[in-house]
């Protein structure tokens, strides 16, 4: 061990890459006995071999010396340590990708030495680079390794209400690193595409999991647990949504290659073109989600971090709070992947379908303005659009079912989720703290985000006119606008 630390420390004195420096040629010429075991040597004989003898033969015991940096027990490896160590890994995995693989998963603990050092960047680093591997030709099975060894399950372990704040954020870091170099919605960057860890974080049960951790209320951490988790959730919608891939009714049926079309920016230099990446399939995870929505509602009233009133430049005020802007950022992050089209298939039928609406949410919303004397369609709700306090400028009658009567059973789950977010009176909640929060403008920008896509959806959707018909009726948002400007005025 050592030998090993001795061995790394010294790259520090030049770069590893210069092993035929005259400087050690000199060292070697003092001193041919000592030759053999120069950590120089050992240096230049690593970082140079370029040939067959890189993970087998004689140089194997150099990788084995080099590894037990790895075995030195966490928070024990010095960051220069760490540094040169990464380094020298990654020429040797850049040179002879294949050899020095097999000798990483020949390790049989090599994850859990990973994750033992969380805290060094430069292991972690080290981490991401042999999992970039995969997309090597001839398929090195890095990622089916890492499966078999439970990266996934380990990390979310991590992520635990139980763990500290610390720990959350470089379990959440490594896991958000991961989805950047699996999926990519720019064709431009390099990716190894969907694979067997995404395909386990983004789960029903892995998703069932990290809700159960963010949502508890006895927990000593979970709020930290909660911001980690949101920032995650985000990241995998962001990294496999795209606007181009909305339809609405009208627009041609969905096809299976819809996820796959290129959009009009991906034109290549030579006139081809670029095939985007395939979305993953999200609908595990919103359905989840949606299923918690009013669970997330009520920390969103009654929030478990701290409330106490702190000074602003405006006397003592209540802090919002990370908490709460993480949920409204999920909330709006959420809505936004609601409309992508492989989340609006119909529950009866396979994914992909040709429809591009369910069934059970088909379009069938009556509107029809009523003036005096004319009676209301029968068995249809009145909306009034009330504009300000006690007048109604127009009676629309809408036939809008009730957001309890859908469920994942009956609904697709982009649509479902709109349900619940009228069930549970998200819209309400978010736009009550955007003017009782005045002086925050990050949540501004969120609920501002979440308004606009409201009322910007398309009218095609049951769930999409009732989101509207919240909007203007019980959240009143033109008279909450119109007495807030009023109210800055004195």
């Amino acid at each position: 061990m050592a030998f090993a630390e001795t061995l790394v420390a010294s790259y520090a004195a030049r770069d590893f890459a210069e092993s035929d420096d005259e400087e050690d040629e000199e060292e070697s010429d003092d001193d041919d006995d000592d030759d053999e075991y120069s950590p120089n040597t050992k240096r230049g004989q690593i970082s140079s071999s370029s040939d067959s003898e890189v993970g087998s033969g004689p140089r194997q015991h150099l990788l084995e010396l080099l590894w037990g940096i790895m075995r030195l027990p966490s928070g024990q490896v010095d960051a220069l340590q760490a540094t040169y160590f990464s380094r020298v890994m990654c020429s040797v995995l850049q040179r002879k990708p294949y050899e020095t693989l097999d000798f990483v998963r020949a390790q049989g603990d090599a994850v859990p030495l990973f994750l033992a050092h969380l805290g060094v960047s430069a292991i972690v680093d080290l981490l991401l680079k042999v999992i970039s591997l995969e997309e090597l030709e001839n398929g090195p099975g890095i990622i089916a390794w890492l499966s078999e060894y439970r990266l996934i399950p380990m990390l979310v372990d991590r992520l635990g209400p139980g763990c500290d704040p610390e720990t959350h954020s470089l379990a959440a870091q490594v896991l958000l690193d991961i989805i950047a170099i699996s999926q990519c919605n720019n064709p431009s960057q390099p990716t190894i595409g969907a694979n067997a860890l995404i395909e386990e974080l983004k789960s029903e049960a892995t998703v069932t999991r990290l809700a159960n951790f963010m949502l508890d209320r006895e927990a000593p951490h979970a709020t930290s647990t909660l911001i980690n988790c949101v920032y995650i959730f985000i990241e995998l919608i962001r990294r496999n949504y795209s606007d181009s891939t909305t339809v609405t009714a009208g627009d041609s049926p969905i096809s299976p290659d819809t996820d796959q079309q290129e959009s009009p920016d991906q034109s290549s230099h030579g006139g081809g073109s670029t095939p985007r990446m395939p979305n993953v399939d999200l609908s595990d995870m919103m359905r989840v989600l949606a299923e918690r929505t009013g669970d997330l509602v009520a920390l969103l009233k009654d929030p478990r971090s701290p409330t106490a009133p702190v000074p602003t430049t405006q006397g003592m005020r209540e802090p919002l709070g990370f908490e709460r802007l993480r949920i409204c950022e999920l909330f709006a992050e959420l809505l936004h992947c609601s409309n992508m089209p492989r989340l609006n298939q119909s529950v009866s039928s396979p994914l992909l379908e040709s429809s591009p609406v369910s069934h059970r949410d088909s379009p069938t919303v009556a509107v029809a303005t009523t003036s005096e004397g004319c009676a209301t369609p029968h068995g249809s709700d009145i909306a009034e659009y009330a504009f300000g306090e006690g007048t109604v400028y127009s009676d629309v009658a809408l036939v809008v079912s009730e957001a309890k009567d859908h469920d994942s059973s009956n609904t697709a789950v982009g649509q479902l989720l709109k349900w619940k977010l009228i069930e549970h009176g998200v819209l309400t909640t978010c736009v009550e703290l955007f003017f009782e929060f005045g002086l925050n403008n990050f949540l501004h920008s969120v609920v501002y985000d979440i308004m606009h896509q409201v009322l910007n959806l398309p009218l095609s959707l049951e769930c999409n006119v009732a989101l509207i018909v919240v909007a203007f009726r019980d959240v009143r948002i033109t008279s909450r606008i119109a007495q807030a400007c009023a109210n800055n005025d004195f």
